[in-house]
Order: structure tokens, then C-alpha cells, then sequence
């Protein structure tokens, strides 16, 4: 399922699957290829030219358009076609029809729903066809469990890779969702990512995220960035003071109050499992009303007059339906008696049927998502270790071939020493060869077989070259 609706799927997008899933499940071997990758995928309904109307899939994946349905499929690739024309189907405003151009062609379909998913659609087919190796990211691709902040949009850019708007809008899961995201990332062994502030002399954070340390962030929703404030070691809040209030929790130090939002007991339980001494505020049991706890006489008023004022409803309501039941039960004791007791019998028995049918009906299909999720959670980590496996393999393989390279350059500089040692050790012996040969004159130069002899030859010396041309013994 995650791979045509993605891993967050909205109610009408689990609708559609479930409406086309034997379609769907059939085709995904048969007619797309190991390199596809679904974008997107509506219901439409195809407009033949004999007239027909075949209602079926339309689906945009990274390579083409594919049209699936349980009598007629085809594929149409984003570089043949040459326009694309997007307009209300009729007189029906919630309908949308699409054209493409093929060549001197059309290829029309229709009855697809204005809506979200098929705006998506229409904006990854758009795109696609103006620059089919255009990359995207779609509700379809997006994994929602990590959150597109700054960071990651940035890394998408340079990538040139683009986002849909419907994936942008569905990323946003409010502030507190968007910061809890996007903190897991930058702390993935988190025992407790909690909004909180810290007041020291003035209000800090919005944040704290608890592992090795307790780390205090500054999220910001609207630029999608979180900046590190200060971090403490659980030391740090040794006889601290701890104060529960009904909806937030206060950290006192002596040094300042941390205050959490929630979670503030799972926090606490935390402090004491690393051994943090603290004391517990304790208040009698009137004060521990939502309203009372502070003691401010404007909050006890007020609260006062809440609870007063509902009583007065929940009392109002009880009677008022007592009267109105024992009313309606004196009208009709006669109907009742004359109604056919075989025939409640039988129509409770059919009731009952139909209810235990729903039970394990919605039982099936909450067992087949949480196996879908559970398959899903699987296969998102055996990718996310392919995936560092291979980071692992590239690492080991650049410092594999650095260390060659390293080696050849040694081995190079050691040859070159080598060579230039060897020419030195030549260069040395015919120094010695030559200044160890003297000739007494050309009589003994001639008889040893060297005349004549040249300059720079062994044994050559000025009484040898009387005429002085610079070859000794050459008459």
C-alpha cells in the first residue's frame, strides 16, 4: 500500500487503494519497470474515441504515464507528449478533465476530483513533461516520519530536486510535531523530546531533548531551523525542587526553573533512574483541583463558578431526561404490549449478526494495516542499513585508494633516490677510472690500444696533445 498512497495516508487516499487494490497489486510487476518509481497515482476515467469510458488509474511515476484498469492499459511517455490542458470537466465544478497532446493526438480523461491529490498530480505531470529528468518529492516518496527542515530542503535544492506543494502542507504537522521531528534527527538515541523553556533571567528555549545530557533548543516553525541553547549534566539538577501542576511541570535550581509542557513525570522518573536528588512540592488535597493549585483568588473564583455552572447542566440534564423518559414509557405501554415478541426476537438476532460481522470486519483490516506498518517499518530499516552500509563500503574504499596512492608516491620517491644514487655511483667511478689512467707517452698510449685520445677521455693529458686540438697521439 505505501508505495502508491506513501506512509501517511489520508482516509481518501486509503478509500482509493482499497477501491483499486486488485488492479494496483496486478500490474506492479507486470507493467512497470525495476527503475519506477510511483509519484503519484488518481482515479480518472479514460475517454475512448469509439465513445467508450473505461474508468480506471491514472499514474505518474519518474519515467511516464500509465493508465490501469481491468479491461485496457497503456503507457504514455512525458517526451511525446508536447501539451497539457487542465480544465473544469463541464458544468461540474468539482470535476476536473485532462488533456494531453500526442503528435496530433489527444488523449482525454475525466471525472477525476478536485482535491488535493489530483492538484499533486497535475503539478508533477507539468513538471515532468517540461524536463522529464526534473527529480521530485511527493506524498508518495516522502517518508513522514522525518521532517523537511531547512537543513534538508537546502540538501534538495543542490540536488535539484523539488517538492510538491500538497507535500509541503501535509509536512507541516504543527509546531510541536515539526520540533520533535526534526530533534530526532539531530538526536536519534532521545530517551524524551519535550517542549519546555528555561527561566534564568529571562525566558530561553521552547525544547529540551533528553539522552547523554539534557540539551535546552530554540525551534523556529518558519524559517524550520533549531539552534542549541545550553546543555546540563543530570547532576545539574541535584536538589532541585519539583512542582506538578496540572498542565506543565517546574524544574526549580538554584539557578533557575525549567518548566515542561507534558511529560513532566516520565522526566522526573528519568532524573531518578540517573540518581538526581529531589524534592516533591505537596499540597493538600483541595488545592490539587485545576483551579486551586495556585492559591490566586482570580483563578479559585473563577474555577469556582465553572464547576457550579456545570453541575447545574449535569443536574438539569438528569432530571430532565427522567421526566421526559417516564413520559415517553405512559405513552406507549399499550404499543408496546401488542408488539410481536418472535418478530424483536428475530430482528435483535440479525442486529447482533451484523454487529459481530463489523467487529471482525474492522478487526481484519486493523490487522492488515498494522502488518502493512510493520512491513513498512521493516523495510524503512533494512534501507536506512543499505544505506549506511554503503556509506561505509565508499568511506573504506577512498581510504583504500588513498593509501594506494600514498604507496605508489612512496614507492615513486624511493625509486627516484635509488636512480639518482646509482648515476651518483657512476658518475663517481669514472672520475676515479679517469684520473687513475696516465700515459707516459704516445708509445704506451698506442701499445694499450687508447690513442688516439680525446679531451675528457681516461689518460688523456697535455703532453700527449702537443698541437693542442684536444686529441692526444693522433699522428
Amino acid at each position: 500500500m505505501e508505495k502508491w498512497i506513501g506512509n501517511l495516508p489520508t482516509l481518501a487516499q486509503k478509500s482509493f487503494h482499497a477501491k483499486y487494490k486488485d488492479i494496483l497489486s496486478h500490474s506492479f510487476y507486470t507493467t512497470f519497470s525495476d527503475s519506477e518509481v510511483i509519484l503519484k497515482a488518481i482515479e480518472a476515467e479514460c475517454d475512448k474515441s469509439s465513445g467508450r469510458e473505461i474508468k480506471g488509474v491514472l499514474i505518474a511515476t519518474n519515467k511516464s504515464i500509465h493508465f490501469l484498469s481491468k479491461k485496457e492499459q497503456f503507457t504514455i511517455e512525458y517526451e511525446v507528449i508536447s501539451d497539457i490542458t487542465i480544465k473544469p470537466d463541464g458544468k461540474n465544478k468539482n470535476e476536473m478533465q485532462l488533456t494531453l497532446l500526442i503528435g496530433f493526438n489527444e488523449r482525454n480523461f475525466d471525472d477525476i476530483k478536485k482535491d488535493n491529490d489530483s492538484q499533486e498530480f497535475f503539478e508533477i505531470i507539468e513538471k515532468k513533461v517540461i524536463n522529464p529528468n526534473q527529480e521530485l518529492q511527493t506524498t508518495v516518496t516522502h517518508n513522514f516520519d522525518y521532517f523537511l527542515h531547512a537543513e534538508k530542503l537546502n540538501e534538495l535544492r543542490q540536488n535539484n530536486v523539488q517538492c510538491t506543494a500538497f507535500l509541503m502542507k501535509r509536512d507541516d504537522k504543527g509546531f510541536s510535531s515539526n520540533g520533535k521531528r526534526l530533534l530526532s534527527e539531530l538526536h536519534p538515541k532521545a530517551i524524551l523530546i519535550e517542549e519546555a523553556f528555561y527561566y534564568d533571567k529571562e525566558k530561553q528555549g521552547n525544547f529540551i531533548v533528553v539522552d547523554k545530557f539534557v540539551w535546552l533548543y530554540e525551534y523556529k516553525d518558519k524559517e524550520r531551523v533549531a539552534k542549541k541553547i545550553i546543555y546540563w549534566p543530570f547532576a545539574f539538577f541535584n536538589n532541585a525542587a519539583i512542582d506538578h501542576f496540572a498542565l506543565k511541570s517546574d524544574i526549580i535550581t538554584n539557578e533557575g526553573k525549567l518548566t515542561l509542557k507534558a511529560a513532566g513525570k516520565k522526566f522526573i522518573s528519568l532524573l531518578s533512574d540517573e540518581g538526581v536528588t529531589f524534592s516533591l512540592k505537596s499540597r493538600k488535597w483541595y488545592n490539587k483541583v485545576l483551579g486551586f493549585r495556585s492559591k490566586k483568588w482570580w483563578k479559585m473564583t473563577i474555577a469556582s463558578l465553572t464547576y457550579g455552572f456545570v453541575l447545574l447542566i449535569v443536574l438539569a440534564m438528569v432530571f430532565g431526561e427522567d421526566t421526559t423518559e417516564t413520559s415517553a414509557t405512559t405513552k406507549s405501554d399499550n404499543h408496546t404490549a401488542v408488539k410481536d415478541k418472535d418478530k424483536a426476537t428475530k430482528d435483535s438476532k440479525i442486529d447482533k449478526e451484523k454487529q459481530e460481522k463489523k467487529k471482525a470486519m474492522l478487526a481484519e483490516e486493523k490487522r492488515k494495516e498494522e502488518k502493512a506498518a510493520l512491513l513498512a517499518k521493516e523495510q524503512r530499516k533494512k534501507e536506512e542499513a543499505a544505506r549506511l552500509a554503503k556509506e561505509q563500503r565508499k568511506k573504506e574504499e577512498a581510504a583504500r585508494l588513498a593509501e594506494e596512492q600514498r604507496k605508489k608516491e612512496e614507492a615513486a620517491r624511493l625509486a627516484q633516490q635509488q636512480r639518482d644514487k646509482a648515476q651518483a655511483a657512476k658518475a663517481a667511478a669514472a672520475n676515479q677510472a679517469k684520473a687513475s689512467v696516465f700515459y707516459k707517452n704516445c708509445s704506451a698510449a698506442r701499445a694499450a690500444g687508447a690513442a688516439p685520445i680525446h679531451r675528457g677521455e681516461p689518460g688523456y693529458a697535455k703532453h700527449l696533445d702537443r698541437d693542442g686540438d684536444g686529441i692526444g697521439c693522433d699522428s
